[in-house]
């Protein structure tokens, strides 16, 4: 039987490792460490950096030592540990009220990646709670236009003596940051980016430290939480890109997370986007948030959207014509006044899908059951064709003929951007072509390169995927969706939202014109973008969110979990049993297979409902640890 002194605690801690699968370990210690201490612990006969998630008097864990199959390990004694900052630690427990993870786990989210991975510990510091109004401000307007406003931000925030925190979503935007805002405080401008050398991590650590005089921190949200004691205000630029939300557990959004942040330490919080989210559009209305500047109805921008509906009737066998003559026309008449042109296409690849004409088959992963995107590499020389699912990842040779009939009849389906890119060349065939994409591009580091060589030149075409969009706030002359049809197939119930952001998004970063090619009818959607009227488009989808309890008018919280057709309705017995005082909605995912079917439950916590909200949370937090729990994800199905 394992005896341990009564003035014993037992301390649980997060490795600091990289790479690990271990989430939590426990020791014995005489000596009672507060969550957020920074200890060295034995693991596997080494010295490893963790964090302490959890202090517990041996007096309150005596059953579950006894019933303990294994003996706890004593912690060596380590006087003065840095400890992480209270503001820091009170979030993580105001969080945890809102995901369904412990407040360690959260904990260990808020860190940054050289802290979590051990190869830096966090910084000493004193930090002090302000007294800023701490309510979101919602600053709705033009990236120029923000920027501007940034900077008078920037330049009172010095005044008082105050540093400032602007957030943005990417690297790409942290240069585009840097470059905008540091003109004229160079020395006083702290840079973190995922992309920065060892040695300017360093510098800019060294430079936080540094309180002879008010900084203006420029970071993504890896390093949104090092602690300043005269940080005062925080911005969140592009508040509605969905970077902000990590994609492993606990799927912790960022925005979320930084708001809460703002509240535990009396900052100002400012979100900046040209269409910032319809929740966050609700909460100014509602007067939850505050309005940064003039209330904003309408955005004018200098390039005109102008819509081509093409009316061609191709047959089965022949591929609709991509490019309208309208299209052709502007793009020559860009390019002979060395202008540079961006494509925006929506999927990647030759085509999204690929069926056999005489039996109709589709070929699918056979792990996702999702369709194969048709991708086409060169490699010295030679090039080769394959099956890739952007699911799973997996990749395999393109298929000759179909499985099924074994026709060799298969047509490639939809638009991707290698076939837009292969049908311009047949257009104008000496035209100079630039792709980004996840093909061409890999690493962020590849991303910027290829963005670089291409505003090197004196005109050209950008042909992109979503990934490309960062890049042109450099400025395009003229810019075109090759298929407005292919950009509004997005299984997500932010679809309208995200199509208007991304026509706006084109026009405030064209400087002659922003075309868009569709064959279907113009609805209210491109009406509103057409002139730019933010205020008709927010009415009518919050009218349509409301109508159909979609957030912010209730949160979801979606469920899921994978097995076979006959195991998963097993597994998810527990979940039916533990959630059953709540009305859920189970389906299959509809790409599912015999082998491999992923199930849902749907849960909506209505924002009018007489349950508690965190009487759900604690609920969620029972579940089996192989069901996957996200609040508000982007797609539900």
């Amino acid at each position: 039987m394992l005896y341990l002194p009564a003035l014993m605690f037992v301390i649980q801690v997060t490795p600091l490792i990289r790479g690990t699968q271990l989430e939590s370990l426990s020791y014995f210690s005489a000596t009672e460490y507060p969550v957020g201490a920074f200890l060295e612990v034995p693991i596997r006969g080494k010295t490893q950096n963790a964090i302490v998630t959890e202090t517990k008097p041996v007096s309150s864990t005596k059953t579950a030592l006894k019933a303990a199959t294994f003996s706890l390990r004593k912690l060596p004694h380590q006087p003065d540990p840095v400890v992480l900052p209270a503001s820091i630690r009170d979030t993580a427990t105001a969080l945890s009220k809102i995901y369904p993870v412990s407040s360690g786990a959260l904990l260990f989210q808020l860190l940054p990646p050289d802290v979590r991975n051990g190869s830096k510990l966090y910084p000493r510091v004193d930090t002090r709670k302000h007294e800023e109004e701490s309510s979101p401000q919602l600053l709705t307007a033009r990236i120029d236009e923000r920027y501007v406003a940034y900077q008078s931000f920037i330049r009172t925030t010095f005044a008082h003596k105050g540093s400032i925190m602007i957030v943005v979503p990417s690297a790409i935007d942290v240069d585009y940051a840097e470059r905008e805002l540091a003109h004229g405080i160079k020395d006083r401008v702290v840079v973190f980016s995922p992309t920065q050398t060892k040695k300017k991590r360093e510098e800019a650590y060294t430079k936080l430290a540094d309180t002879t005089a008010a900084k203006l921190i420029i970071t993504t949200p890896s390093h949104a939480y090092l602690e300043r004691s005269d940080l005062v205000a925080i911005v969140i630029e592009q508040s509605a890109s969905n970077n902000y939300v990590i994609r492993q557990r606990p799927y912790l959004d960022h925005r979320i997370a930084l708001k809460n942040y703002a509240k535990q330490t009396g900052r100002s919080i400012l979100l900046g986007d040209t269409v910032p989210r319809t929740e966050d559009e609700v909460a100014r209305r509602q007067e939850e948030y505050l309005t940064y500047g003039e209330e904003v109805k309408r955005i004018a921008f200098t390039a005109p959207l102008s819509i081509i509906k093409q009316k061609d009737k191709p047959n089965p066998d022949v591929p609709f014509k991509l490019f309208s003559q309208e299209l052709i026309t502007s793009v020559e008449r860009a390019l002979e006044s060395r202008g540079h042109i961006f494509f925006y296409a929506a999927r990647r690849g030759m085509a999204p899908v690929v069926s056999c004409i005489d039996c109709c088959h589709i070929f699918r992963c056979p792990d996702s059951n999702t369709p194969y995107s048709l991708i086409r590499t060169q490699k010295n020389g030679e090039e080769k064709r394959w099956f890739v699912s952007s699911t799973s990842g997996k990749r395999v040779p393109a298929a000759d003929v179909c499985p099924q009939c074994g026709s060799w009849r298969l047509r490639e389906r939809g638009i991707g951007i290698q076939s837009v890119c292969d049908e311009w060349k047949k257009e104008i065939p000496d035209a100079d072509i630039t792709v980004l994409d996840s093909e061409t591009a890999s690493t962020p580091k590849q991303a910027i390169k290829i963005a670089n060589e291409f505003f090197k030149k004196k005109s050209g075409i950008l042909i992109g995927t979503q990934i490309a969009l960062p890049f042109i706030s450099r400025g395009v002359d003229v810019s075109a969706i090759i298929s407005l049809d292919a950009a509004r197939t997005i299984p997500t119930w932010r679809a309208d939202e995200s199509l208007f952001r991304l026509l706006l998004r084109l026009r405030e970063c064209s400087s002659k014109e922003v075309i868009v090619q569709t064959r279907t009818e113009t609805d209210n959607l491109l009406v509103h973008a057409t002139r730019g009227a933010l205020e008709r488009f927010y009415d009518d989808e919050i009218s349509l969110r409301e109508m159909l309890q979609y957030p912010p008018y209730s949160t979801f919280v979606l469920l899921t979990w994978v097995g076979t057709k006959e195991s998963v309705i097993e597994l998810g017995k527990p979940i039916v049993s533990a959630l059953e005082a709540f009305e859920i909605e189970y389906y299959n995912n509809p790409n599912s297979s015999p082998t491999k079917t992923e199930r849902h439950g749907l849960l909506r916590i209505n924002k009018e409902a007489s349950i508690d909200p965190v009487i759900i949370i604690n609920k969620l937090k029972t579940l089996p640890p192989y069901v996957k729990i996200e609040i508000n994800p982007e797609r539900i199905v």
